[in-house]
């Protein structure tokens, strides 16, 4: 390159500005950052440069070429997605030179891509075709070379057609980059190079986990969906967010005949990177099951049959009007679902406590995130997770422990494997199964089941002991060390290994990598939060990261993983007993008449029942009406036979749900509810986000989205509500919540992301959730809470091995819409239980024989399958099938601390099919 005359000053610098570097464009000046692409400046100048390999979530390689410039200061051409821009740079975009050397290039590519055009399903949406079109390309005039190339495989997602491939490595990169996965790769050289598996393998024979994020990016059609719904190009698009886990990942729905015919990553610049699972990419048809509710039923003698919307409201406001008038208003329970959005949650707990007069609410997230908010309130003066996603990727150490991202939430996995492999943090995971995480930690810890609390005491002690406390965040910004440090006195390396089986050596080792780390951050999920010492488990934790100053700072925190889509904004909406929106204690009579005042009624003044409260009561009679929507207690909560004992107690039962759920065939009337593609609202996800759900079909039937069907059992009641839109909820709700996140939501639409991405910890509510990087504690100080390590259970001689329940990538939470969703079901069709070698033939069973698993109080059929990712006497079962509910083995053993169920694991013996 030339050098730049001293006459023209190329390099500018602004009074407190960063220098930015000016180049001639196409003719005029522009100026970008140093360390921008030639490629980024023309994109930001508005300068259309055609691509192939190259994009915006992935590092550029310069591969395809296709994107040549020409700088005229030296006539050579750059490959302009590489290419840095420097001063006194003069690049020209569309000289004869740069067009000619295109034209070659799509050209020679051409020339061994199949000339299909016509039947290839990428159609419109082909970028190859499109930069041929654009630079007039028609017949090529080369000698073709074409690439032969036929795989047969059995996976029903994806398939391949390497004979379009175009080796421009985004597939490769999306994989090892993204998502690091590593299952695909260049393989073999030359003309025969391709992307593909080690070895040649079939995709489902190698580590490709199927998120479809190779399929999102591919240019061609080398990648295509798989046994999708519609073979062409969608002229519609819709931007929601997930229905699944907690990451709130956007996702573009394409719609064609009011239905989804394809899912793809959304445009947004949201947690996911650009990049979605399994579930995301191809669990989505279940709207379009053919076991949807279309109509609503209700209960006749014969049994359930289909009514008019008209007779079915009538029965559901005449019936409880009269349990209400004859018991009164505490005979009434809610049971609201972290699955609807918080529109319709924040309706329902008004419905609940304005109309049915009742406190007795609560919602599923109790089951998995109870022990969060009352674990992280207890001690952080706040009870969600404390940083953005994105800042996990900044951390230094990361200290993942009961949780299996790559399975519960993969976004987290994807964002902490990133940061191991690209900045080289160090991982620390505690957790007894072998997860995928595994492969990329530096320390991996193998507890017991259920001795977390005795471990992370443990890892306290050697930090306490051996001088590695922050002591200057901790007099500033805490308060009762000194009765924390004499709690942990017991808890010697030496002890912990007794209690948790792992070395002390080991204990000591995480105990100094962790409290050693300029910015550590926790990961934990269910595997904390759902034994019966949960809450302890909790704090803990935030112990941990309150003893090294790893709160309030960029890279630290703690994140509270949530198992469903929005189990964040149902508790935020008051979907709790005690606690109306935005956290305001029902036993505070200034919040509760300001409420009151709103909506005009008086509430109830006690806190209510929480859920599994409120199914003892049930069978006590206590409990007459309950309202369950987009719940389905009997596969989620312990001892299901119990739970179906409960619900035939009461005198009457509405369920509100997608489908007939084992829950909804128990119920008087069943009203049918659209899904997630068929309704507008938010979510919150587990960061503490507000993500918008945009409605991109009309549901089927005559079914309804949830806060329509609770307006019209409300105007039924004779206490209409005056909502005409998700909308006017929403407005409503940033008025009263007094959360920033909602106060400050203005939608996806119109406001750039990092606007969107609101920190709640500044709010002055103490059990408000927010992140705290910057902020400062609810209460000004963040308190220690000794914990004590309470043994679990030993097994019984009868019931010798431990059970684990967990989730898997296939398939998610009770399984009501994940079973219901074709591709998925077919790829994972039956529950399974994973025993390691010695314990199977110990038992004489054998890989794929069906078993009974058989605990105190009750039985589940299974198929084996030998595993080396259990240790000898664990056993692990996927949670997620509901026509074998792990679950239903739990006995009912509550958490002390929040009332919650524990959910995670009991004692169980194997016995072998009869016959078998």
């Amino acid at each position: 390159m030339g050098r730049p005359t001293a006459a023209c000053p190329i390099v500018k610098e602004d009074a407190g500005l960063q220098p930015t570097i000016t180049i001639t464009l196409d003719g005029r000046e522009v100026s970008g950052q140093p360390g921008m692409t030639v490629l980024e400046l023309a994109e930001e100048s508005g300068v259309d440069i055609p691509t192939l390999c190259h994009h915006p979530r992935l590092p550029s390689m310069g591969a395809c070429r296709v994107c040549l410039v020409e700088d005229e200061r030296s006539g050579s051409l750059v490959a302009s997605c590489v290419a840095p821009i420097a001063p006194g740079m003069v690049i020209n975009t569309l000289s004869d030179k740069v067009l000619e050397s295109r034209r070659t290039i799509v050209k020679l590519m051409l020339a061994s891509h199949p000339d299909a055009c016509l039947v290839c399903n990428k159609g419109n949406r082909c970028q190859l075709r499109k930069i041929a079109s654009d630079l007039d390309i028609g017949a090529v005039d080369l000698q073709r070379i074409p690439q032969l190339a036929s795989i047969v495989e059995a996976n029903p997602f994806l398939e391949r057609d390497l004979s379009k491939c175009i080796l421009c490595a985004r597939c490769i990169r999306a994989c090892q980059d993204l998502v690091v996965e590593g299952a695909i790769d260049y393989f073999r050289r030359g003309f025969t190079t391709v992307p593909t598996t080690l070895g040649d393998l079939p995709l489902e024979e190698s580590e490709c986990s199927f998120c479809g994020t190779c399929v999102a990016l591919c240019p061609t059609g080398a990648l295509m969906e798989k046994e999708g719904a519609y073979r062409g190009t969608a002229q519609t698009v819709v931007q929601t967010t997930c229905p699944y886990c907690g990451c709130g990942c956007s996702m573009g729905l394409e719609v064609k005949d009011n239905r989804v015919v394809r899912v793809v990553p959304g445009k947004e610049d949201t947690p996911n990177t650009g990049t979605l699972c399994i579930r995301g990419s191809y669990g989505c048809d279940f709207v379009h099951s053919p076991e949807r509710l279309f109509t609503p039923w209700a209960r006749r003698d014969s049994g359930l049959e289909e009514v008019s919307w008209d007779e079915a409201l009538h029965i559901v406001a005449s019936r409880f009007k009269r349990i209400k008038d004859e018991y009164g208003g505490d005979s009434l329970a809610v049971l609201g679902s972290s699955r609807c959005t918080n529109e319709e949650n924040y309706l329902l707990q008004r419905l609940a406590r304005s109309v049915l007069g009742t406190d007795n609410i609560d919602n599923g997230g109790r089951l998995y995130n109870a022990a969060s908010r009352v674990g992280l309130g207890s001690t952080l003066g706040f009870s969600g997770t404390t940083n953005h996603l994105s800042d996990l990727e900044q951390s230094d150490l990361i200290f993942v422990v009961g949780a299996d991202p790559g399975s519960s939430a993969p976004a987290v996995g994807y964002a902490i494997k990133r940061a191991v492999k690209q900045r080289g943090a160090t991982l620390l995971l505690a957790d007894p199964r072998r997860i995928g995480l595994a492969l990329f930690a530096h320390l991996w810890l193998r507890p017991t089941v259920g001795t977390d609390v005795a471990l992370l005491n443990g890892l306290a002690r050697v930090i306490t002991e051996e001088g590695l406390v922050d002591e200057e965040f901790v007099g500033r910004r805490t308060d009762n060390l000194s009765a924390y440090v004499e709690s942990l006195k017991e808890y010697t390396p030496d002890r912990v290994e007794g209690a948790t089986g792992v070395p002390a050596l080991e204990i000591t080792t995480a105990g100094r990598l962790y409290a050693r780390a300029s910015r550590a951050a926790i990961v934990f999920g269910t595997g904390i939060t759902q034994h019966r010492g949960g809450t302890d488990g909790v704090r803990a934790l935030a112990n941990l990261a309150l003893l090294t100053g790893n709160i309030g700072r960029r890279g630290g925190g703690v994140y509270a993983l949530q198992r469903e889509n929005n189990g964040q904004g149902a508790c935020d909406m008051g979907m709790l007993p005690g606690f109306l929106p935005g956290y305001h204690s029902l036993a505070d009579a200034t919040a509760r008449r300001q409420f009151e005042e709103r909506w005009g009624a008086d509430l109830p003044a006690r806190p209510g029942l929480t859920a599994l409260e409120i199914m003892q009561q049930a069978q006590e009679r206590n409990i007459r009406g309950m309202y369950i929507v987009g719940e389905n207690p009997m596969v989620s909560f312990p001892d299901s036979s119990l739970i179906g004992k409960s619900l035939a107690s009461l005198e009457f039962l509405v369920v509100q749900d997608m489908f007939l759920t084992e829950t909804a065939r128990q119920a008087d009337v069943v009203l049918p509810a659209a899904s997630f593609a068929e309704r507008d609202g938010t979510f919150t996800s587990f960061e503490g986000t507000v993500r918008k759900v945009q409605k991109a079909i009309d549901p089927p039937g005559e079914s309804l989205p949830d806060w329509e069907i609770v307006l019209r059992v409300a105007e039924r009641m004779g206490a209409p509500m005056p909502y005409s839109s998700a909308q006017d909820v929403l407005d409503e709700i940033a008025d009263c919540c007094r959360l920033p996140a909602y106060s400050s939501y203005e939608g996806v639409d119109q406001v750039d992301p990092e606007a969107r991405s609101l920190d709640r910890a500044e709010s002055t509510a103490s059990r408000g959730v927010g992140r705290m990087h910057g902020g400062q504690f609810a209460e000004g100080f963040a308190r220690f809470c000794p914990v004590e390590y309470v043994p679990p259970a030993r097994a019984q001689r009868e019931y010798p091995l431990t059970l684990l329940g967990g989730a898997i990538p296939e398939h998610f939470g009770t399984g009501s819409r994940s079973s219901r969703s074709p591709r998925l079901q077919r790829f994972c069709p039956e529950p399974f239980v994973e025993i390691c070698e010695a314990d199977a033939r110990e038992l004489s069973i054998t890989e794929g024989e069906k078993v009974n698993l058989v605990s105190a109080i009750g039985r589940a059929s299974s198929v084996v399958k030998v595993s080396g990712s259990v240790p000898e006497g664990l056993l692990f079962m996927p949670v997620s099938f509901p026509g074998t509910s792990f679950s239903g083995l739990l006995p009912i053993v509550t958490d002390p601390g929040t009332g919650a169920p524990s959910l995670k694991a009991c004692s169980v013996r194997v016995e072998k099919e009869p016959g078998m």
